[in-house]
């Protein structure tokens, strides 16, 4: 662990405090853009750091910290939305280990991360999302009603930013790739370079 990864950890923790308080509800799954940060996290920071941003972001809530929504406490950690709460750590590392596997440059390279963020760093947060909602909410027990209720309506926007986080991902690992934000400019890839120097 790096002081550097932990920092960059704990400000996508905060940065994701921040843009989960935009929620617009629909059902008991609101509307969010929480599920930027784990793409983007993962993406930025690789498996582990892109990980811990949730731990840290479910550690702090544990201990009442309003970082979800607004809301702190177990409480939101065992509610209707907990499935995707506790698939974040998991989604952020997927999408970290994928990305950091397609090098920068390489042709279609937008695509690829698009395709990884999408489907491990969103895609699969569905599955416990939607289960532990038809576990807490009787209402949904039916099929039908959870997945009405839990993931079609999201799959558009969640489509949309995505699309928006790999772009980001794309744009800024050009500049600043894994290596450089997480041991800074003395170490790049197995090359040290001169403090300033441009990579």
């Amino acid at each position: 662990m790096r002081l550097r990864g932990l920092v960059f950890s704990a400000l996508f923790a905060a940065l994701f405090a921040v843009i989960s308080l935009v929620q617009i509800h629909v059902s008991v799954i609101p509307i969010t853009l929480e599920t930027l940060i784990p793409v983007i996290a993962g993406g930025l920071l690789g498996a582990w750091y892109g990980a811990l941003t949730f731990i840290i972001v479910l550690g702090l809530d544990v201990l009442g910290l309003p970082l979800i929504g607004g809301h702190g406490g177990v409480g939101v950690l065992v509610g209707p939305t907990a499935g995707f709460i506790w698939a974040w750590p998991v989604c952020a590392f997927l999408t970290g280990l994928l990305v950091s596997r397609i090098k920068s440059g390489q042709r279609f390279e937008y695509l690829w991360i698009f395709l990884a963020a999408f489907i491990f760093g969103d895609l699969i947060s569905y599955i416990p999302g939607v289960l532990w909602m038809r576990h807490v909410v009787p209402e949904y027990r039916p099929w039908g009603k959870a997945l009405m209720a839990g993931m079609y309506p999201f799959l558009p926007g969640d489509f949309i930013k995505t699309l928006i986080a790999a772009l980001i991902v794309e744009r800024v690992r050009k500049i600043y790739p894994q290596r450089r934000i997480i041991h800074g400019d003395r170490f790049v890839g197995s090359d040290s370079v001169k403090p300033g120097g441009i990579v």
